[in-house]
């Protein structure tokens, strides 16, 4: 039996509630907002000025996250969706790194237009794809694709992107023992003493007196709470010398402590901020791979979110709502100079099942902290002084939760099938046999863009092992729509088909009260007023009888 939750979706909690579970889910996804700040200055090749970039795109990556956290769960979803940056978008990056070798080191003072000159063609590239990105939404596309890609599609295509980061993960890992360390506490924290009550002593007001409660403190801060621990371990092994002078784990850097002392206390992220873009075709193309990615990527967990809200599966406007809205984030990150769309963070999901919160109002407010804290410049630099060999450990275990997420999928699947399974393993292996050949031997036309267009695109691998797995399961028969795992019965087409809503309703169990997908009643009254609105696919089709009854 289904545990009702403690506030629905719809529900308004009070000042204190909102605080406290808002405030949760922003420190939940902190970590995971910091990782790509710093893969992306390395990516930019911006030597010394490195820690200076991190500042800057740290306070861009919260408000820009912030923003979108906002937009999703107003106008978009409407259910208690967070943002951060999506790993789908990092493989381009990687090939871009690749193929642009960066001749600096850490150290060397890199002239400014040289790594600006690499941001804007990243940012223009991001900036194209966006609008990809909000036209399948706008269009309805999202919703078709929905019918044709399923958990046989996403299990490879998103082990696919687990693999491409491997070199990534290797590469930070190995800057320091530290980064070990950092590994072994947070999988000690998120595995071991997931379930670890700890007590917790407060003064009630209420009692008038000093009681205590047992929270899951490590199950639900495992990320923060052990990047603090080792940080910290960092900072005595600076302050004793144990750690030699320059040292990848030492927290004094003299760059480090020059931007921490120079960075203003408040500063608003511009746009554009390293000027006017410029586009690359194969950056852009590799973008346009990674928004079709991450659309697969939402799609899964919008229908998880649904489940873990005790909502029903969201329709086919909702989805193409939310993945519009999903483009608007990622074009505001990238005007913000964030290379990165955003995306549908699972571990907030997990929160919410964890806490039985689901109030669309908590994440507002958390939406609002992240805007709070990228506007606090000095915040920023201090995220930005923590050891570059910290950031190995955090990026192994979150792209481990991907991994996971990605096979659970296969519960889904009727794994009996030949089908299914030849269709899997060819559709991983391809994606990863064709990238290693064109890196061996790249694409030669004689044409310089079109090289750099398929060479980018062939060498990213969740692209190819998706494009495999999407066209053998949707052309290869043997199978029903449910042995391929779509859940079709749990769907509804529509808020307008009333003639099977109750039969669809009956096959799977909603406990809140209201629908958290319809809008407040004035938008409600404005697509009542003008039907031509609802014409649009990504808003709500109103039935005969709602029309009758809103009019009387």
């Amino acid at each position: 039996m289904t545990v009702p939750l403690h506030l629905g979706v719809n529900d308004v909690p009070s000042v204190k509630e909102i605080l406290g579970f808002g405030f949760q889910q922003a420190m939940l996804c902190m970590s995971g907002l910091l990782v790509y700040p710093f893969l992306i200055s390395n990516c930019a090749c911006a030597g010394a000025a490195a820690v200076q970039l991190r500042v800057q795109l740290i306070s861009a990556t919260f408000v820009s996250c912030g923003i979108a956290t906002i937009l999703q769960t107003t106008f978009g979803l409407r259910l208690s969706v967070l943002h951060g940056p999506a790993m789908a978008f990092l493989p381009p990056l990687l090939a871009y790194k690749t193929q642009n070798i960066c001749p600096y080191t850490d150290h060397d003072n890199v002239p400014p237009e040289f790594w600006m000159g690499r941001m804007r063609e990243i940012q223009g590239s991001l900036l194209l794809a966006c609008l990809v990105f909000i036209f399948v939404g706008m269009t309805g596309i999202a919703g078709h694709l929905s019918n044709l890609i399923g958990p046989i599609t996403i299990v490879p295509l998103m082990l696919l992107l687990t693999t491409s980061i491997v070199p990534t993960i290797e590469e930070k890992l190995s800057l320091h023992w530290i980064s070990l360390v950092m590994l072994l506490v947070v999988v000690l924290m998120a595995v071991y003493l997931e379930n670890t009550r700890i007590p917790l002593y407060y003064y009630s007001t209420k009692k008038k007196q000093v009681v205590s409660t047992k929270i899951r403190l490590f199950g639900q801060f495992p990320y923060l709470l052990s990047m603090l621990l080792v940080w910290f371990i960092c900072f005595i092994m600076t302050i004793t010398d144990l750690e030699p002078y320059n040292g990848a784990a030492r927290t004094d850097n003299n760059l480090t402590m020059m931007v921490l002392r120079e960075s203003p206390w408040f500063q608003v992220p511009l746009p554009l901020p390293f000027g006017f873009p410029k586009i690359s075709a194969g950056i852009f193309f590799g973008y346009v791979a990674s928004v079709f990615a991450s659309i697969i990527e939402n799609i899964g967990s919008y229908d998880l979110l649904a489940r873990t809200s005790q909502q029903k599966p969201p329709p086919k406007d909702a989805i193409n709502r939310a993945i519009a809205m999903e483009g608007f984030g990622s074009l505001i990150a990238a005007i913000s100079g964030v290379s990165s769309g955003v995306t549908t963070y699972a571990e907030n999901i997990a929160l919410i099942h964890i806490t039985k919160v689901a109030s669309r109002t908590t994440m507002q407010f958390a939406g609002f902290v992240l805007i709070l804290l990228g506007l606090f410049s000095k915040f920023a630099a201090i995220l930005a002084s923590i050891p570059d060999a910290l950031v190995g450990g955090i990026l192994t275990m979150g792209i481990s939760m991907i991994g996971g997420v990605a096979l659970s999928n296969l519960q889904m699947i009727d794994l009996k099938l030949c089908r299914n399974l030849s269709i899997m393993g060819l559709s991983l292996l391809l994606g990863m046999v064709v990238p290693l050949h064109f890196e061996k031997h790249p694409v030669n036309t004689g044409y310089f863009e079109i090289d750099n267009v398929l060479n980018m695109l062939l060498n990213i691998k969740m692209l190819v092992g998706g494009l495999v797995a999407t066209f053998l399961d949707n052309t290869v028969t043997g199978a029903t729509r449910a042995q391929r795992g779509f859940r079709d019965h749990l769907r509804l087409p529509s808020e307008s088909d009333t003639s099977s809503s109750e039969s669809s309703n009956a096959s799977f169990e909603v406990l809140s009260s209201s629908d958290a997908y319809t809008f407040p009643e004035v938008i409600q009254r404005l697509l009542r007023a003008v039907p031509l609105l609802q014409s649009l696919p990504i808003l709500p089709k109103l039935s005969k009888s709602q029309y009758k009854s809103n009019r009387v």
